[in-house]
């Protein structure tokens, strides 16, 4: 609920947004936030002006620049959204540049080989994940087998998993798209085996990863707990360098099919269009940032890669 002079134009660009299908999960939050100070500091406004904006971005104890961009993002939300309506609000014409990442810390073969020995064997259920030994091998699989985000595979519903032609939908992902992946018979083998016996335990589930019978649905925070204990257990998280994280999966799928596109000799440019395809990249250069990672991680490959794209004019960026 919403308080201020704002409050109708929020509550109508929200159910606009929502009907429109788009995805703004942290601007709820900031929202309420920028509610809460414009009845206590402009109680009389309903318009969008620089000072409320500025007043409110800066009026944060927070010094973290994700923090900070989204305060400007919610405000050229809200300002932009007025103006559609002919009111003459403010929106800035600014944005808060975040530090460069860290490269992200991928599993050796023998780590991820250790990993998922940890998945088979040290996970233990609990009340609030009675059958994650039983999830978890399967999910972890899934995410590095496909190449998914953590939280594609938490909304897979049961009917987005076609075991009989062996093919995962993908609905309303980043960027609010949707793809259809195969996957290999192996995946599908396991897949089958493990809906059939989860079938049992959780009869009428709506989420193929429902955790429990209480609780339908997971997010990728419950998923990052669990994966950080795996790494404790089994002392990966005493590697030097960048946390390993369940992301880190999908791009280590990434950089796996370029390793084998290189050994194959298959076609350089195709075998980028359908893996960009395939990981819901918006555009081809975010699937190109894997190739300095995978000359990073792998040296033996750089001549070979450098000659892959030979003339291609490759540019890329971290998704």
């Amino acid at each position: 609920m919403f308080y201020s002079g704002f409050a109708p134009t929020i509550e109508e660009m929200l159910l606009l947004k929502h009907r429109a299908g788009v995805q703004m999960k942290f601007i709820g939050y900031f929202l309420e936030d920028f509610d809460q100070f414009c009845v206590a500091h402009y109680p009389n406004e309903s318009i969008l002006t620089k000072e409320i904006g500025e007043n409110w971005i800066h009026n944060s104890e927070s010094t973290s620049f994700f923090h900070m961009a989204r305060r400007v993002q919610t405000v050229v939300h809200l300002g932009s959204y007025q103006r559609s309506i002919g009111l003459p609000a403010y929106v800035p014409q600014y944005r808060i540049r975040t530090p460069k990442a860290e490269e992200p810390h991928l599993f050796t073969d023998e780590q991820l080989a250790i990993f998922f020995n940890a998945v088979d064997t040290m996970i233990i259920p609990t009340d609030t994940y009675p059958y994650k030994d039983v999830l978890f091998p399967v999910f972890f699989r899934m995410v590095y087998c496909c190449g998914l985000r953590c939280s594609e595979a938490c909304n897979l519903r049961v009917e987005d998993v076609d075991l009989q032609r062996g093919a995962i939908s993908i609905y309303r992902a980043k960027g609010n798209r949707d793809r259809e992946l195969l996957i290999s018979d192996d995946l599908r083998d396991l897949c089958i085996r493990f809906d059939h016996y989860y079938s049992t335990l959780i009869p009428n589930r709506q989420y193929f990863f429902q955790p429990s019978v209480e609780r339908e649905h997971m997010v990728s925070g419950d998923v990052s707990k669990i994966f950080d204990a795996l790494l404790k257990k089994s002392h990966l998280d005493k590697i030097p360098g960048k946390k390993f994280s369940t992301h880190g999966l999908r791009h280590l799928f990434a950089v796996q099919n370029i390793r084998k596109c290189t050994e194959c000799g298959e076609d350089f440019y195709n075998w980028m269009q359908y893996l960009c395809k395939y990981m819901g990249h918006k555009h081809i250069r975010y699937t190109l940032y894997y190739l300095h990672i995978t000359s990073q991680l792998f040296p033996v490959y750089q001549d070979q890669l450098r000659e892959l794209t030979k003339g291609i004019g490759v540019v890329y960026a971290e998704e």
